[in-house]
Formats: C-alpha cells, sequence, structure tokens
C-alpha cells in the first residue's frame, strides 16, 4: 500500500464527466423496477457522505494522517458515487423526484448515525468501517455481475474499485491503531459479527421507504414490500455475490494464524452463501 502522503493526494482514478450518460441504453433497464429501487436507495446512502466523514473526524481528532485521508479521499469519492448514481436515476427515470426522497430519507437516518454511536476506541471502529466497506465493495461487485445495461456496468465498477481502496486505508488505519490499543481478538469478532447484523437495515430500509413514498404517493411502504426487496436481492445473490473475496476481507482484521484461516476459509464461505441467498 502507498505511504499515507501518497493515498491522501494520488488523483482519482475516475470522475463524474467520463461516464457517458448520454450512451445509457434505456430500453435495456427503464422497465426494471427493483433495479429502479436497488440504485436510488444507493444513491441516498453515498449522498449522505458528509454527515458519515463529519461524524469519523470527530472520533479520529488529533490524527492528520487520517482526517486528511477522510476529508481529502473519502468524503469526495464517496459523494461523487452519491451523484454518479443520482444522475443515472435521474437519467432513466425522469418522473422521479429525487430530491424530495433524499430529504426524507435524510430526516429519516440522521437520527441512526452520530458520533457517539461509533464504537469507543479507533482501532475497534476501524474494524467496523472494514465491514462497511467489505458490504459495499461486494455489492456493488454483484450489481457490476448482473448489470442489464452497460453505461451501469462501467460505473458500478468504478464504484466498486473506490469500496475496496476505502476499504485498504481503513485495515491500514486499524493496523496502527491495533498497536497502540491491543484489543483482543474477541473484541474485533464482536464488532464484526454485530455490524453484520445491521448491515442493510436501518439505511436500506429508510432508503428504500422514501424512494417507494416518493414513486408511488398515497401507498405507504411496508415490511412486507421491504422483504420483497430482500428476497429478489437473495436471489440475485445466490449465483453471483463474490462470496470468497467478501470472506477474506470480513476475517483479515482478526489475524488468524495462516493454517486456520485455510481451514476455516471454506466453511465461512459456505455459511455466507446460506445467510445471504439462504
Amino acid at each position: 500500500m502507498p505511504d499515507s502522503q501518497t493515498a491522501s493526494v494520488a488523483p482519482r482514478a475516475w470522475s463524474i464527466e467520463q461516464i457517458p450518460f448520454d450512451r445509457i441504453e434505456h430500453e435495456r433497464i427503464a422497465g426494471e423496477d427493483t433495479w429502479f429501487y436497488v440504485l436510488a436507495a444507493a444513491s441516498f446512502v453515498e449522498s449522505l457522505a458528509d454527515l458519515y466523514t463529519h461524524n469519523l473526524l470527530d472520533h479520529m481528532a488529533g490524527d492528520s494522517e487520517a482526517s486528511e485521508w477522510l476529508r481529502d479521499r473519502w468524503e469526495p469519492e464517496e459523494l461523487q458515487h452519491g451523484r454518479a448514481l443520482r444522475r443515472y436515476v435521474e437519467t432513466v427515470w425522469p418522473a422521479f423526484d429525487w430530491q424530495a426522497a433524499f430529504d426524507g430519507f435524510c430526516a429519516d437516518y440522521r437520527p441512526y448515525c452520530k458520533t457517539e454511536l461509533l464504537e469507543p476506541t479507533r482501532a475497534l471502529e476501524m474494524v467496523a468501517r472494514c465491514v462497511v466497506e467489505t458490504g459495499t465493495s461486494g455489492l456493488y461487485g454483484l450489481l457490476q455481475q448482473i448489470s442489464p445495461e452497460p453505461v451501469l456496468t462501467v460505473l458500478v465498477s468504478h464504484i466498486r474499485n473506490d469500496e475496496v481502496g476505502h476499504y485498504k486505508y481503513f485495515y491500514h488505519a486499524f493496523l496502527r491503531y491495533r498497536e497502540l490499543e491491543r484489543p483482543s481478538r474477541w473484541q474485533v469478532a464482536r464488532v464484526i459479527r454485530q455490524r453484520l447484523a445491521e448491515i442493510g437495515q436501518e439505511d436500506a430500509y429508510l432508503a428504500l421507504k422514501n424512494a417507494y413514498a416518493v414513486r408511488n404517493p398515497g401507498h405507504p411502504f411496508s415490511l412486507d414490500d421491504f422483504q420483497r426487496f430482500q428476497r429478489i436481492a437473495g436471489h440475485w445473490a445466490r449465483a453471483h455475490y463474490p462470496y470468497e473475496m467478501t470472506v477474506k476481507m470480513l476475517v483479515k482484521p482478526l489475524r488468524l494464524p495462516g493454517v486456520v484461516n485455510r481451514l476455516a476459509l471454506p466453511l465461512l464461505v459456505h455459511r455466507a452463501r446460506r445467510v445471504v441467498a439462504p
């Protein structure tokens, strides 16, 4: 991995101006209702990156390396993801009032995103960040594999690569703080387990709820609707989710002995398949 200074100032690999939105093949995706909700929801979550960054900057106060990277790389890249996904959604589904739905999502989600809800130590919060970035890189890797439209494939592949890069930095920061704070393997495992249980809950539910409410005025979003989306996601994931890569990323902060890691990996991949796509 490049040194921290290089990592914080290196030019970004892509920009929104490079995405050929004018070449979108509308007939391939405009009628795909599930894709609308997935992409709208993802655009909301990514577009709230300024709040996530503010919380992490508070938590990492005094760490100039991490603060610089969060401000100069993580936040701009996450916000670019949100802008690019928003533009894609508004290009394919121009009747959708994106701003109204996003405003509703922000109002619903902000109470769940506070500095005091982060992990108590910096090492453990970096583990939590690794879990989140594992989830997002896995999601966009899945979407890249099953995308029905070429421009979308290019877009989500760029986002997926960014998310893997973010994971690498948070893992690097975890190693730095691990030397100072010495968290136990049990503490690290607890954070991984807890964060896995939270993935796709409040943020996904509230994002889908607000997209649905704006697109279907007068029809409230129910738990049954959310579970229907989860079943569709499970169907998508059954054959195309990057299980092995995801499991490797998740267990890496545990720093397991080599032989244990090799023996455990196939079992964990099998378990992940049953959890993600039962």
